[in-house]
């Protein structure tokens, strides 16, 4: 069965003016859908929820404001950009600017973290994905690269961060579905799938990595590889250390 065509950007159908007989509007319906995908993740939205959420009599209610699921996804979309401050004076060097941007963003995503589900859906044509990425272009643009290098540049970051974003969707995801809400709880229910595997022999390296691990490392794990990322750019695009 063919899937459905993908629809037209939001950003394209102006809002319906409002009815006397109901409250609905993308505001209110938007609100919903963060609130819910915040809370159970990317699959978790359905037009259904989210007409159930917003009190909207069937999910068809809906398409009147927002066209599909499609432009209810690129309302959220953006959303998630609107939240990134930007600073008004960024800092001098072009590495800490990109550096503290990355920060806010993902201090954004935490709250977010199905963004790294749906970010690649649609096409972030947004007013604030617009101005996020004006602002980041603008505060690369005095390297002097090219728009091929720059891309490189910011498709890395993004790259870093919305996987990163998506990795803890899944894991948190599976985290509720069985009940291990800690790291010692996952270890535990872990233990009986690998001791087996440690005490057959085959796979020597993994068992001493599994056995020699102690838990020491970066207090803030995706800071650190945004910080090798930057450095291997700045290696090898030849950038201003």
């Amino acid at each position: 069965m063919a899937e459905e065509a993908p629809g037209p950007l939001i950003w394209t159908l102006p809002e319906p003016p409002g009815r006397p007989t109901t409250s609905l509007g993308r505001a209110g319906i938007l609100r919903a859908a963060l609130a819910i995908a915040d809370a159970e993740g990317a699959p978790a939205l359905t037009m259904r929820r989210v007409a159930a959420a917003v009190g909207a009599s069937t999910p068809m209610s809906l398409y009147r404001y927002v066209g599909s699921k499609d432009g209810l996804v690129d309302l959220m979309i953006d959303a998630v950009y609107g939240e990134i401050p930007l600073p008004d004076e960024p800092a001098a060097h072009w590495r800490s600017r990109l550096e503290h941007l990355a920060r806010e963003t993902w201090a954004v995503l935490l709250r977010h973290l199905w963004f790294g589900e749906l970010v690649h859906t649609r096409p972030p044509l947004g007013p604030n994905a617009l101005r996020y990425f004006d602002f980041r272009f603008a505060m690369l643009e005095p390297l002097g690269r090219t728009a091929d290098e720059l891309s490189l540049i910011t498709s890395a970051v993004d790259g870093h961060l919305f996987g990163a974003a998506l990795q803890l969707a899944h894991e948190q995801r599976m985290r509720m579905r069985v009940g291990l809400h800690t790291d010692d709880q996952l270890a535990a229910a872990a233990r009986p799938f690998v001791e087996p595997i440690l005490a057959e022999g085959s796979y020597p390296a993994f068992s001493r990595w599994f056995q020699g691990r102690t838990g020491a490392g970066p207090d803030e794990p995706v800071e650190w590889i945004l910080g090798c990322i930057l450095d291997g750019l700045t290696l090898r695009l030849g950038l201003p250390a």
